[in-house]
């Protein structure tokens, strides 16, 4: 009975520890954003520009945190964003695209949780080695201003580090019956981003 007994402990344990070793393996710690350098803001309005070409080189993860805390990060302590939503519900997300996978970014946490594993950067066809998913609540009437204010400080912050990127609604549904989103949610645009082709 008592070896029983520790048997049944053993199990219950390694039962609790796969998923802690599994999510701990699909969480991704992302440096802390810079938040000064770069540009003047309006150095950066002067050089805000679209570009469709990419060099398929990976971006540095300090590169990547930047972009994400730029789209829809946390910059104030009472946990309010970069991005200005209506009346602080925060019914917005940003998604990126990487060689690995598909992550969701955790703001406040600044983390990359991996929803999707493998290359999805090929069902996008445009050589960037990232490409942001904006998402946000589809009931809401404001989430197309949300939607453009995440796209726009991420042209903001590329003009001003000089990296390429290009906002694009063609492409939004490229992972549904994939992606799973909040419910009543809808990817509204991506924005792929990386260095401009030589």
């Amino acid at each position: 009975m008592k070896k029983r007994t520790l048997m049944l402990a053993f199990l219950c344990c390694a039962a609790l520890a796969v998923p802690a070793q599994a999510e701990a393996e699909m969480l991704v710690e992302l440096p802390a954003p810079q938040k000064t350098g770069g540009l003047s803001m309006l150095e950066s309005l002067a050089k805000r520009h679209v570009e469709r070409r990419f060099d398929s080189r990976p971006l540095p993860m300090q590169e990547v945190s930047n972009i994400l805390w730029a789209a829809c990060g946390v910059n104030r302590e009472d946990g309010r964003l970069t991005v200005p939503t209506a009346m602080n519900y925060q019914r917005i997300g940003v998604y990126a695209v990487l060689p690995e996978g598909v992550y969701r970014y955790d703001a406040g946490r600044n983390v990359l949780e991996q929803v999707l594993q493998g290359d999805y950067l090929k069902l996008y066809d445009n050589g960037a080695p990232m490409v942001l998913l904006h998402a946000a609540q589809e009931s809401d009437r404001y989430s197309p201003f949300h939607i453009g204010s995440m796209y726009e400080n991420v042209a903001l912050y590329c003009a001003s580090a000089g990296l390429a990127n290009v906002m694009k609604a063609q492409e939004t549904n490229r992972l549904d019956g994939k992606l799973l989103l909040p419910e009543g949610w809808k990817v509204y645009m991506i924005q792929p981003v990386g260095y401009l082709a030589k």
